[in-house]
């Protein structure tokens, strides 16, 4: 370490001949708005800053706190009176950490928030500005108009005082995908470098990332354009972004990133010099998965899988599997825009396997498929993140949690005789049963295929969705019981062979799961007061058993499920023969079904069946597949029918 930085002091002592300290480091910033600084500025930035890092003022702030041309401690903002942080904030403090104490570090900083690079082109300037947004007047006004030539006069009375010892420059966004922005570069770079006399081989250009894929970056394909930049300029070095945390219009970075980002910038040049520095500085924080974007509803999804050859994103809101894109340390992302907000499952398909998200706690609970679970809420208050949360999710998301009383989820084993072997089961209760002393109407919600005793609670958002409904008055307090639907193997549902798979799970709710509930929870226990239903399999399994056993079941709802005719025929001739024994009895028989759900077409052969017989049911025609979104709005439906 000692021996590196006298050589490092040695080199300088030969570049600083006429300086007055030759141990003071001075660094040319320039850019546009990530390089002038948009996140706020929080105390922790404004404390514990060295005497030996110094700014050397571009503009006169109005207050008079700042005059052009003068150093100060370089306390932030940096740029203008109205900037914010910036990564040169932090670039500064960890280059002082490694430095000897005889050393200082000053910044000359000229940056200007969505300016193009032609605005650091003398010959470009002019006519530029006469594009320039109506927003942008003022900062061009500050630098005179000329901005290039605000950095050059600053940087020759810098020069005064110490060395030049390299450039830092963010600025790309406005030129995102410009295949001429690394030479435009060049040539600012070179332009820096005729005007003040030095020297590329001493000077060198640290070039910041934007916003990264992995972040969900508007502009992160840009980074494919600055990662060539040492094609063209040698001495330029590339301060990578990915995993640095950003702002809510994914086009800046926030406080945490920008102190991220400055130290990068500080490992890279402290490498140049040839000193050693902690490991951290450059270590990338923890990628996420799944990134929500509030503001417009899309999500970046992010996996770590450096020797694969191809990894797909698929899930429900996508029609096919979607391509994700490989990053640095084998980092693979995509950003994707479902339709709609909503809660959704999905899964990667890493060279052919399928696995969940291992950077989402949030699972699918499935027996089969592994999947994870992203939900894409409503968007913030007043547009923006930080403002008030609102005290009640918005219409039309009706799982949302809401400021309105909660039940109580219980997770339940019983005995079964009939499979003899111990069950799970989930019971939701509504608020206010523990003191209320009353009894209840019960609502027993059977899961799908694969689906287990947990998908209508952490999925279909059961308690969430009947806690907003109850609260509305728009459905009877009561409580739920999700049982485990699985059998054994499951039939497919055409055959008669589902006809004992059925029978089995009729027996084993009405002779286990109904005795063990009536038993531990305070239950109305008559018929007008017990309503079943059940998605995909589980609502085949509601429709037998509740047409098996009418005595004990009043309310009655398939979701996405259906009975065959000859089943129909076979096991329920009687209501065929006399559809009042139906009419009368249930007071509810509801179908949903989407438009797009591979079992619309069966689904609807059973209406018709009901239809021809004289039987009276509801129906609920949506868009959309076989999916838990339906699955969801069919039971917020029928919730606010059951029990009245």
């Amino acid at each position: 370490m000692k021996k590196t930085l006298l050589s490092l002091v040695a080199s300088l002592a030969v570049l600083s001949a006429g300086a007055q300290d030759k141990n003071f480091h001075i660094f040319l910033c320039f850019g546009q708005s990530n390089m002038e600084g948009n996140a706020r500025i929080e105390a922790q930035d404004s404390v514990g800053i060295s005497e030996r890092f110094l700014n050397l003022s571009a503009v006169n702030f109005s207050d008079k706190s700042r005059k052009m041309g003068q150093w100060y401690k370089a306390v932030p903002p940096l740029c203008r009176e109205n900037t914010g942080l910036t990564p040169v904030d932090y670039f500064g403090r960890t280059l002082l950490e490694y430095l000897p104490e005889n050393h200082k570090v000053g910044v000359v900083h000229v940056a200007i928030g969505g300016i193009s690079i032609d605005g650091f082109l003398p010959d470009r300037i002019d006519e530029y500005a006469k594009t320039a947004p109506d927003w942008m007047v003022p900062m061009l006004a500050a630098y005179d108009g000329h901005p290039y030539d605000r950095l050059v006069a600053m940087a020759k009375k810098a020069q005064k005082k110490g060395v030049i010892s390299g450039i830092l420059l963010h600025q790309g966004e406005t030129n995102t995908g410009d295949p001429e922005w690394p030479r435009n570069v060049k040539t600012v770079y070179e332009n820096l470098l005729r005007d003040l006399k030095l020297k590329a081989e001493d000077v060198p250009l640290l070039v910041g990332e934007v916003v990264a894929a992995d972040r969900g970056g508007v502009c992160a394909a840009h980074n494919a354009v600055i990662d060539t930049i040492g094609r063209v300029i040698p001495t330029a070095h590339v301060i990578p972004a990915d995993g640095l945390t950003q702002n809510f219009d994914f086009l800046h970075f926030n406080a945490a990133g920008y102190r991220e980002f400055g130290k990068r910038y500080a490992a890279e040049m402290l490498q140049i010099w040839g000193i050693e520095y902690k490991p951290e500085l450059t270590r990338a924080p923890q990628a996420e998965s799944p990134l929500v974007h509030l503001m417009d509803g899309s999500v970046t999804f992010n996996v770590s899988a450096p020797r694969a050859k191809e990894v797909l994103l698929t899930s429900q809101f996508l029609k096919e599997p979607v391509p994700m894109v490989k990053g640095r340390r084998g980092l693979w992302t995509v950003t994707v825009k479902p339709e709609k907000r909503d809660i959704y499952p999905y899964n990667f398909i890493i060279d052919g396997v399928s696995v969940a998200d291992p950077l989402n706690k949030d699972l699918f609970p499935n027996e089969n498929f592994k999947a994870s679970l992203v939900e894409i809420p409503a968007a913030p208050a007043f547009g923006r993140p930080g403002a008030p949360a609102p005290q009640s999710a918005p219409e039309g998301v009706p799982y949302g949690v809401r400021n309105v009383p909660h039940g109580k989820v219980t997770y339940c084993n019983y005995r079964s005789g009939v499979l003899n072997a111990w069950r799970p089961l989930v019971v939701y209760t509504p608020a206010g049963y523990e003191t209320s002393g009353k009894d209840y109407p019960v609502f027993y919600l059977v899961s799908g295929t694969t689906d287990t005793e947990e998908t209508w609670f952490k999925v279909g958002k059961l308690n969430t969705i009947l806690d907003n409904l109850i609260a509305e008055g728009k459905a009877e307090p009561m409580i739920v019981v999700m049982p485990y639907g699985n059998m054994g193997a499951t039939p497919q549902p055409t055959s008669m062979a589902a006809v004992e798979f059925y029978e089995i799970f009729a027996k084993e709710l009405t002779e286990n799961v109904m005795p063990y509930v009536e038993a531990n929870f305070r239950t109305v226990n008559d018929r007008e007061h017990r309503a079943i239903a059940g998605f995909s399999r589980g609502g085949g399994q509601s429709l037998f058993t509740a047409l098996s056993h009418p005595e004990l079941f009043a309310w009655l709802a398939s979701y996405s499920a259906y009975l065959t005719p000859e089943m129909m025929d076979t096991c329920f001739p009687q209501y065929a023969a006399d559809p009042a024994l139906v009419n009368d009895q249930f007071r509810l028989l509801w179908f949903g079904v989407g438009s797009e759900d591979f079992l619309h077409n069966d689904v609807v052969r059973n209406r018709e069946y009901l239809d021809a017989k004289g039987i009276r049911h509801t129906d609920m025609n949506t868009g959309g597949g076989h999916t838990w979104m339906n699955a969801r709005t069919y039971l917020n439906e029928t919730l606010q029918k059951f029990f009245k």
